[in-house]
């Protein structure tokens, strides 16, 4: 496990945005259920020796039955491990900052990684069993996408009045060929790799965004979107579809 033990602050990098062609989206429609669909959050760095596994757990998730019906899995590429002299090109500040806010939230119990989240709640279990849906009534999600706008609708279970959707572009087919650091000379596979994460607020749980696009070219992409209160990062409910 590589562990941070003390919070770094993130330092953030401005560039230019390049958009891809490929992952263009004319009409897609998709939704979950009334009942809670399971999200999957994987923290990790190209630039920890530890993380490898992990990788490999989540990237077998594309032969799982229910993925994207119930089961929607993340793999966000945080940046504190970029010093040890491989920059993870996947990494951003941001999924570091979430990953920092999940522990503020006391989601998790420190900040590390490999780290597996379960629903926004802390999986230390992650490879010693099957994961499933919670079952829990919640409410149903729509999404659909037209002409590179993502059109989302939710219908809670429960009223609230602020809600966040959060909409993101993941990456599959990756191999990274590591040259230096923890990992130097390994070919790293990379699935379910977070390419973009966008946020909305909404009081009125309907979202109009833009369909998130990045310059990295992968075999496939999907979208995954859910929502979660304005307070907390725990997702609410969740579905994808592959692009």
């Amino acid at each position: 496990m590589c562990l941070l033990t003390k919070l770094i602050k993130p330092q953030w990098l401005l560039a230019m945005a390049i958009f891809s062609p490929a992952i263009f989206a004319e009409s897609i429609n998709f939704a979950s259920g009334d009942t809670q669909n399971t999200v999957i959050e994987l923290y990790t760095s190209e630039g920890c020796s530890s993380c490898p596994p992990a990788e490999r757990w989540i990237s077998n998730m594309k032969d799982h039955p229910k993925l994207f019906s119930e089961i929607i899995p993340l793999a966000f590429h945080v940046d504190y491990w970029n010093y040890l002299g491989w920059r993870d090109k996947f990494s951003k500040a941001e999924y570091s900052q979430r990953q920092q806010q999940h522990y503020r939230e006391r989601n998790v119990s420190q900040v590390y990684t490999p780290d597996v989240l379960k629903n926004g709640n802390e999986y230390r279990q992650w490879s010693q069993g099957q994961v499933y849906a919670s079952g829990e009534n919640v409410g149903k999600l729509e999404v659909k996408i037209i002409d590179e706008t993502v059109n989302i609708e939710f219908h809670p279970q429960q009223p609230s009045v602020r809600l966040v959707a959060h909409v993101t572009l993941l990456g599959f087919g990756f191999k990274s060929q590591v040259s230096s650091g923890e990992n130097a000379g390994k070919t790293l596979p990379q699935d379910f790799v977070v390419l973009k994460h966008s946020v909305e607020v909404s009081s009125i749980n309907r979202w109009s965004m833009a369909l998130p696009q990045s310059s990295l070219q992968a075999e496939k992409y999907a979208i995954a979107v859910w929502i979660s209160r304005s307070d907390s990062s725990k997702p609410i409910q969740a579905t994808a579809s592959w692009l």
